[in-house]
């Protein structure tokens, strides 16, 4: 029988930033190092302009910080026809926070980012790439509706074959 995890008592998800940036690269090496170097990558992502990033927080005492679980990363691309894609970067959970529901939260709140962002920009779709061995996100995302793209998809530098996923948003 699966253990399930129980979920934490609250979550809290606020605008990542500079003071993030071990976090985020410790959950990189933690959670991608099979897909390549993204202990080095990432934390520059989150230092980037063009980067929104959101850490997922767990609170453990009302009215106290919280201990830092997960993030994401959006970036927002022009396209032809003056429209912009949405590209779900990266969505990390700590390890010891797996299994609680964290990455759907994160996910669903990325979401609601891009359904926001559409007031001020045309935003046509909601794009990842996720590895053809990650059964488990691959499900999630599906369940999200997010379908699978035809066409080349490449690979990660550890090897994967890397999918691309998208959702209308």
């Amino acid at each position: 029988m699966k253990e399930t995890k129980e979920l934490p008592s609250a979550l809290r998800i606020r605008r990542g930033g500079p003071a993030d940036v071990d976090f985020v690269r410790t959950v990189a090496v933690d959670v991608f190092a099979y897909l390549g170097d993204y202990g080095r990558i990432l934390p520059t992502w989150l230092l980037h302009d063009g980067v929104l990033t959101h850490v997922a927080e767990e609170i453990v005492r009302p009215g106290e910080g919280g201990r830092a679980v997960g993030y994401t990363m959006l970036g927002f691309y022009p396209i032809p026809k003056d429209e912009f894609v949405a590209d779900l970067l990266a969505i990390a959970v700590a390890p010891d926070a797996q299994g609680r529901g964290v990455g759907r939260r994160l996910l669903e709140h990325a979401v609601q980012q891009v359904q926001g962002a559409r007031r001020r920009l045309p935003i046509r779709e909601l794009r990842l790439s996720v590895a053809d061995s990650n059964a488990r996100a691959r499900h999630l995302f599906g369940t999200f509706g997010f379908t699978l793209l035809d066409g080349d998809h490449g690979y990660y530098d550890g090897g994967q074959l890397a999918l691309h996923m998208s959702r209308k948003t």
